[in-house]
Parts: C-alpha cells; structure tokens; sequence
C-alpha cells in the first residue's frame, strides 16, 4: 500500500498554523508512517512553529488580495500565477494524497492547484464568519470543517459541511494550576492575570495594560502574565522596570499550556484559535477584537461568547488604560461571577476537534 501524503496549507500567524498542526498531529498518531508537508509563506513565525512541531514547511509566493486600487492590484495576477506554478510544483515532488487548508495567503493557490492537479481538497475553517476565501473554495472542496453550528448559515450548501469546533495543541488544558504557577515561579496566593494579543501581540492592548498599571499596582492580590509581541517589548521591559506589581513578560510564549493553566482571567483579542484555547481551558476572559479583521469575524467571535456569558467585551475603540482597569477590577473582585464565567466558557469547547475532523476524512475516504 502507498504511503499515506497529507499535505496542510496553512499560512503566516498561530491562528492558521496551530489548527493545522493539530491536525497532522492527529493524523501521525493514526498512521506513524504517513508523511506530513506544509506549504506556506515566508513568514518567520509560522516557519519556527512548524519547524518546532518536527515537519517540514516548503514556501511560496503569495499576497493577500488588495482591497484598494494601486500598483500592488496590478502585480498581483502575476504572483498569484507565481505562487500557483510553485505550488504545482511542490505537490508534483510529494505527491499527496490530500490537500489541506486552514487559512492564510498561502491556501488559496494552493487548494486551486490540488484541485486542478485532481487531489482531493479539505478547508478547516477557524472563524465563525467564514472568510470569502473560504466559502469560494467550498465549491471545490470535499470536505469544509467549520468550528461552530451558527457558521453554517453562511453557506449555501451543507452537503460537505461539519461543524467539528477548531482544534488545538494536545497540551492545552492539561496543566493544572498548581503545576502552571511551580513551572512559571508564580506565587498561588495571587490572582493571575494573563495578556496577550495574539502570536504577534496587540500594541493597542499593551498601551492600555501600561496605562493602567499604576491603578492595578495598588492590588496585593494580583501578578501579571504578559505576552506583548516583538515589536513591543523593549518599551514594555522599560517602563515596568520599575513597577512592583508582579510581571512575567515575554516576547512570545511558546508553553501557552502553562500559562493558560496559570491564568484566573485572561485579556486578549478574539481570534478563533485564542476561543478554541480559552473554552478548551473553561477559562473567563475581556476580549477586545481586533477592528481590522477581515469582514469583522474578530467581533462575530467575541460575541458569540459573551451571549454565552463565558467573556467581557471592550471594543477596541473603547480600550483605555480606565475603561480596562475597571473591568479587571470587577471581574477578580467578584469570584463567583469568575466561576460562572468559567463553566460558561467550558461549556462552549470542542476538545476533540482534531479527531472528529480526522475522523470524518477516513469516512469520506480521503486519507
């Protein structure tokens, strides 16, 4: 028998790349022998992740489709027929068996190519307001896995539709708190309050972290978990060097099962990955979407779990250093609204998302 070729395009941010690596660890645990490629850009951040997760990654060129009329609209056919003849060229050499995506530049050249190349083509798609990316390649994929039920109105066929939730890293949610606070030298008398916008960071959530940190210095009962992103940590190590308030920074965390694990309350934008991690963990959270999200599916998210009462939600255009000072304050005095929150949360979590998507692909012979 051949051996089983899986190949997973999944482009540039944690949010594409975790999902993928998710599943392709799914599919390994199945089938030792199979063979796991990824294609996508040349991104730095998504290279070491899969790099770190032991595949291997082979790029493309590929953009985003400009929403606004400039050179960058003209050259564009051009890289996309680039990245399309290198993508026919990858699959050539490896030949899979099946092809696919979970978002990011690279996926659309690449799906259109197995396509046209014959190999079957499978979406897995984070948000719950799908991408127009995702629900043109609908047409011709054989599988399109969705993360939430009220997902499917958005498209005109169910025929091939699952709703599976989005998958995570196996570890998330597997450490306790008391293993969380000794691996990260936190104190367990101490709320901890866990921040991060996202594999890159959120300027915009730092800038109001640090302005409310005089207010927050004056709670004895708080320690602070930070993730600010590369760009901005130098200024953040600065101008909390002198803060006594405990703050454990880092520029990217890569033991987010740790952390999460650490976390009473957790602040952060709402990509679906992140929702997937937070419900996965039961954990309680103020969300602050992203504004410039694709079609807004950042809010769509966020508000999904604050229907559910599982999060706070503080638009971005809102966020101050008072307007978040105030929220965090109400949430970690009021513990039995963190506990409700916290069940809310959990109760909107889909832990075996990998499997159930893995799962369905044998049932419809793809793998």
């Amino acid at each position: 028998m051949a051996r089983l070729r899986v190949l997973f395009a999944a482009g540039g941010t944690g949010g594409h790349i975790f999902p993928a690596i998710a599943i392709a660890d799914e599919v390994k645990g199945r089938y030792p022998g199979a063979e796991i490629l990824f294609v996508g850009t040349r991104r730095k951040i998504g290279a070491r992740l899969i790099s770190q997760a032991g595949y291997r990654l082979k790029t493309i060129t590929a953009w985003s489709l400009p929403r606004r009329l400039s050179l960058r609209t003209l050259i564009f056919p051009a890289v996309l027929v680039l990245g399309i003849l290198q993508a026919a060229w990858i699959m050539l050499g490896f030949r899979p068996r099946v092809a696919m995506g979970t978002g990011g530049y690279a996926s659309g050249p690449v799906l259109v190519t197995a396509w046209v190349l014959g190999i079957p083509v499978v979406i897995q798609e984070q948000n719950l307001l799908p991408g127009e990316t995702t629900r043109v390649l609908t047409m011709i994929a054989r599988q399109v896995n969705v993360s939430f039920e009220q997902s499917k109105k958005y498209f005109s066929s169910h025929r091939n539709l699952v709703v599976s939730g989005n998958p995570t890293r196996k570890e998330i949610g597997t450490v306790t708190r008391s293993k969380a606070l000794k691996k990260l030298g936190l104190d367990s008398s101490k709320k901890t309050l866990f921040v991060f916008g996202g594999s890159q960071g959120a300027s915009r959530i730092n800038q109001a972290l640090l302005e409310a940190l005089g207010e927050l210095s004056r709670a004895n009962h708080l320690q602070i978990l930070w993730q600010t992103g590369n760009r901005d940590y130098p200024e953040v190590e600065r101008k909390t060097a002198s803060i006594t308030l405990p703050i454990t920074l880092w520029n990217f965390i890569d033991d987010m099962a740790s952390a999460l694990g650490a976390a009473d309350l957790v602040i952060s934008r709402s990509g679906a990955t992140t929702i997937a991690e937070l419900t996965k963990c039961g954990l309680p959270s103020i969300l602050i979407p992203y504004p410039y999200a694709t079609t807004g599916h950042q809010e769509e998210n966020a508000r999904l779990l604050l229907e559910a009462g599982a999060c706070y939600l503080i638009l971005d255009k809102d966020l101050n250093g008072r307007s978040l000072t105030a929220v965090v304050v109400e949430m970690l005095s009021d513990k039995r609204r963190l506990q409700q929150m916290a069940e809310n949360s959990r109760k909107l979590a889909r832990p075996k998302a990998a499997e159930l998507i893995v799962d369905t692909m044998i049932n419809n012979r793809l793998i």
